[in-house]
């Protein structure tokens, strides 16, 4: 569940965003493998999110975050190569535990002369320096700042998951269309190489990948949203995310899955998930204040956790490519279950 408002900022850039008849999608849609996974034209907005946690040979422990979108800005065929149909972005930032410090770098281009692109045949995304590519089954992922990269292969662990209704994801209940379609790969084996300040350290771990392509639709009735994607160490995951209106309560479109040791889908009744904040960061640069930490109790399955983010300041602020700023870090898991986790929180 992921940016589907941050990504719709980025449209105002063009008042014809909205004008143009883009896809809208309905509660009979459903995502198609591996058809999916490719750039899909005629959405207003859609994206591919990669987060993750490596660590070295000694255990010294990372954290990264990989972002791709596709803005759709004007559907005209034009023969210059400056004509603009879609905005590319791409968010990176690693989180460096052992040195309590996070690294973050934004990117945006209308992929004139090949500086950024989408492939509809096959996974082939990129934005300058920031690539991914391969299929269901095996990814590779590139990314490079001034003074940190990631280079690293994915190896699916576990089949695709289609959220929702067959991929058929609700984000406003009572609103067909204000819908994307969403798949997810929550266990990933990922191994490479993360250089910091000159340093290159040889990883492995896990990554989660999700997928959604998004219609066009208005956001006023949301305020923003809670996500977690929790890797346990007994190889099941969670997925949860609480939707908040304006007055800060949960949407009825908030969702919450378990996927088992085999990779099966089991939904979760949200309205029975107990989800307590327990500690919170303050931003000395935006001023939000994030509830960064999290008491999650989940009673029909004896989960009982809480997650605590492993640095404070994982704050991402995208001053020029999707305007807006947001939280999303690494976090351990401790409870009954162990594991690790990514929150993403959004509108603070």
């Amino acid at each position: 569940m992921r940016k589907f408002i941050i990504v719709l900022t980025a449209l105002l850039i063009s008042a014809t965003a909205y004008a143009e008849n883009y896809t809208t999608l309905s509660p009979d849609d459903s995502v198609k493998l591996s058809q999916d996974l490719y750039y899909r034209k005629n959405f207003a907005s859609q994206w591919w999110y990669l987060t993750g946690h490596l660590e070295t040979e000694n255990g010294r422990k990372f954290g990264y975050e990989l972002t791709f979108f596709a803005v759709g800005v004007n559907k005209k065929e034009f023969q210059s190569a400056f004509g603009l149909n879609n905005l590319y972005i791409s968010h990176f930032a690693v989180t460096d535990i052992k040195g309590n410090e996070y690294y973050q770098k934004e990117e945006i281009s209308r992929g004139a002369y090949g500086a950024a692109g989408a492939s509809a045949s096959r996974l082939n995304v990129f934005v300058y320096d920031n690539v991914l590519r391969g299929s269901l089954n095996q990814m590779h992922v590139e990314a490079e700042a001034e003074n940190f990269s990631i280079k690293l292969d994915l190896k699916s662990a576990k089949r695709p998951i289609l959220n929702g209704d067959n991929g058929y994801s609700n984000k406003v209940y009572g609103c067909g269309a204000c819908a994307s379609l969403y798949f997810s790969i929550t266990n990933m084996d990922t191994a490479g190489v993360i250089a910091i300040n000159g340093e290159n350290y040889n990883v492995s771990g896990k990554s989660w990948f999700d997928r959604e392509i998004n219609s066009d639709y208005n956001t006023d009735k949301i305020e923003g949203w809670d996500w977690f994607s929790i890797m346990l160490d007994d190889n099941r995951e969670l997925m949860i995310y609480r939707i908040r209106n304006r007055k800060g309560k949960a949407n009825k479109s908030s969702y919450a899955v378990l996927i088992d040791k085999n990779g099966k889908k089991q939904k979760l009744d949200f309205s029975k998930i107990s989800l307590d904040i327990t500690e919170y960061f303050k931003s000395e640069i935006t001023g939000s204040e994030y509830p960064v930490g999290w008491h999650i109790r989940i009673p029909e399955k004896n989960i009982d956790i809480k997650i605590k983010p492993y640095v404070k300041n994982q704050e991402f602020i995208a001053n020029y490519s999707t305007f807006n700023y947001y939280w999303e870090g690494a976090c351990s898991v401790t409870g009954t279950d162990k594991g690790k986790a990514y929150i993403e929180l959004t509108g603070y």
